[in-house]
């Protein structure tokens, strides 16, 4: 459910979602975009309903050192990088573009992925799960989230789909929720984005770019139904579920999962 922030469109409490044990505790894990745009109301709401106690930030130093996150009372700030600080790939060339006002950059993406960003990214997505390095920093996240706050965990990447989206793959996978209900929400991200979605198509008309650029911004600034089938065709290549997944791939073991579902699921 997405939390009602004034300039955080992509920010959602996972409370709610069915699990195979019940459901996901609410106010416990927030899925977000970057929070740079914070207002001291979004701010306010996340210290004071949300109770945010921790914030795991997925991004590379320079995305940070860019658009840092605000400070928050009491909050224990983690950084997790999913890509290597040089690894430039679809997940942060995106991700720029959804904040980003350069809308030259926006079109020179667009160019580099000649002209056919979804083939790119199901090329892309599944690295973020093959990736050695990006499997460790996914590995680490999980078992963060063992050590249980009182109060929310918030992560985040820049968008909060690309890097995100997949974190949220493995993560609803390990509380028990079913394959149809974690491709919801994630598609569910082009709800909350549509309107930055809308945005861009107008500046990039106004600008005079055809139609084949703009044809592209879906795919650019939102999500597609093939990139996380792309990560399930990746996971049931070799699995037959995304709990075997973690257990023979990121070392996240069936006991490590009931943890987790103890913690916060009910």
């Amino acid at each position: 459910m997405r939390i009602q922030l004034e300039m955080c469109a992509n920010t959602r409490d996972l409370g709610g979602i069915i699990t195979k044990h019940g459901k996901i505790k609410s106010k416990k894990l927030i899925r977000s975009g970057k929070l740079f745009y914070a207002t001291e109301n979004d701010i306010a709401i996340l210290e004071s309903e949300y109770q945010l106690k921790r914030i795991i930030d997925f991004r590379n130093n320079h995305e940070i050192k860019r658009t840092p996150d605000p400070i928050f009372d009491y909050v224990e700030n983690i950084h997790i990088p999913i890509l290597e600080e040089h690894y430039l790939t679809l997940a942060n060339t995106k991700e720029k573009n959804i904040h980003a006002p350069d809308i030259e950059y926006l079109k020179h993406s667009i160019e580099e992925m000649k002209f056919d960003v979804e083939a790119i990214s199901i090329k892309e997505y599944p690295k973020l799960l093959s990736n050695p390095y990006s499997k460790e920093q996914y590995k680490r996240f999980l078992n963060v989230l063992l050590n249980e706050v009182h109060g929310a965990t918030l992560y985040h990447c820049s968008a909060g789909k690309d890097r995100v989206g997949v974190g949220t793959v493995l993560l609803l996978g390990a509380l028990g929720v079913s394959k149809e209900d974690i491709i919801q929400d994630y598609m569910n991200t082009n709800i909350y984005l549509q309107k930055r979605i809308n945005h861009y198509i107008d500046l990039c008309k106004t600008a005079g770019y055809d139609n084949h650029y703009l044809s592209q911004i879906p795919s650019l600034v939102g999500v597609r139904l093939s990139y996380i089938q792309s990560i399930f065709k990746t996971i049931e290549e070799k699995y037959p579920s995304i709990e075997d997944y973690l257990i023979h791939e990121l070392d996240f073991d069936i006991n490590k999962q009931k943890q987790l579902q103890k913690i916060y699921c009910e």
